[in-house]
C-alpha cells in the first residue's frame, strides 16, 4: 500500500504517482493519520474483465455444443441460432454495463439487440414476418415514449435528446423501405412509428422555440 503526502490518501492501485495530483507516492505506512483509501479502481477491472472472459468461454462453449446437437439430430429446424442469439445478446449487454456507456446508449444497443434477436426468432421460425410487422415498429415507439418521459424529468437539459430524435428517424427510413418493397404485411403500425418519430422531433423543435433551434445549430454547425 502506497501513501500521497499531498492528497492525504491511501493508494491501492499499483502504482508510483497518486492518480490525483501525480506526485511520487511513499511506502511509509502510517505517515500521516485520517488518511482516505483510494479505491483500487484497476483491480475492480480486472476482476469485471476476468468475469466477462469466463462468460465469453461459456457463451462460445454453449454456442458450439447446441450446433452440434442441433445438426446431429434435426436440420428442419435450426433452433441452436435462436440459443446462440439469445446468449451473444446477453453478452452484448453485460459487455455494454462493464464499459459504463451512457444510459442513452444503453437504451439504443438493448433495444437494438432486442429487435435483431426477435427477427432471428422469426425467421428461424418460418419468417412469417410479426417481427417486422410489429416488434420493430413497436420498439420505435416505446423509444419515442422514453425520450419523451426523459425530457420531461430532465426538463433542464431537454434539448440534449434532439440528436437521438433526428437518430429515430433515421432509423424511421428501415420500416419504410420494407413498406415501400412489400416486405411487411401489416403497415399501419410501422406507419405509426414512422409518424411518430416525426412529429416527436418536429414537436421538440418548435415548441422548445430558440433553445431547440441554437442546439441544432450547435450539433450541425450551421
Amino acid at each position: 500500500m502506497s501513501y500521497c503526502k499531498h492528497c492525504k490518501v491511501e493508494i491501492l492501485d499499483e502504482t508510483d504517482t497518486c492518480p490525483l495530483c501525480k506526485n511520487i507516492l511513499t511506502d511509509e505506512e502510517g505517515v500521516f493519520h485520517g488518511s482516505v483509501n483510494y479505491p483500487d479502481v484497476t483491480k475492480r477491472k480486472k476482476l469485471i474483465s476476468r468475469a466477462l472472459s469466463i462468460i465469453t468461454f461459456l457463451v462460445v462453449s454453449i454456442s458450439i455444443i447446441s450446433v452440434y446437437i442441433n445438426y446431429t439430430t434435426s436440420q428442419q429446424i435450426w433452433w441452436s441460432l435462436i440459443v446462440v442469439g439469445s446468449l451473444l445478446y446477453v453478452l452484448w449487454i453485460l459487455s455494454l454495463s462493464a464499459r459504463e456507456a451512457g444510459y442513452l446508449h444503453r437504451i439504443f444497443v438493448t433495444v437494438l439487440g432486442a429487435v435483431l434477436l426477435v427477427a432471428l426468432i422469426d425467421w428461424v421460425t418460418g419468417f412469417h414476418r410479426w417481427s417486422i410487422n410489429f416488434v420493430l415498429p413497436g420498439a420505435m415507439l416505446l423509444v419515442d415514449v422514453i425520450f419523451i418521459v426523459l425530457m420531461i424529468v430532465n426538463h433542464k437539459n431537454w434539448q440534449g435528446y434532439m440528436l437521438f430524435q433526428l437518430l429515430m428517424i433515421l432509423v424511421a427510413f428501415i420500416p419504410l423501405g420494407f413498406i415501400h418493397y412489400h416486405v411487411v404485411t401489416h403497415p399501419l403500425v410501422s406507419e405509426i412509428a414512422i409518424l411518430s418519430a416525426i412529429i416527436v422531433f418536429l414537436g421538440t423543435l418548435i415548441l422548445g422555440g430558440t433553445t431547440a433551434r441554437t442546439e441544432m445549430k450547435r450539433r450541425f454547425h450551421i
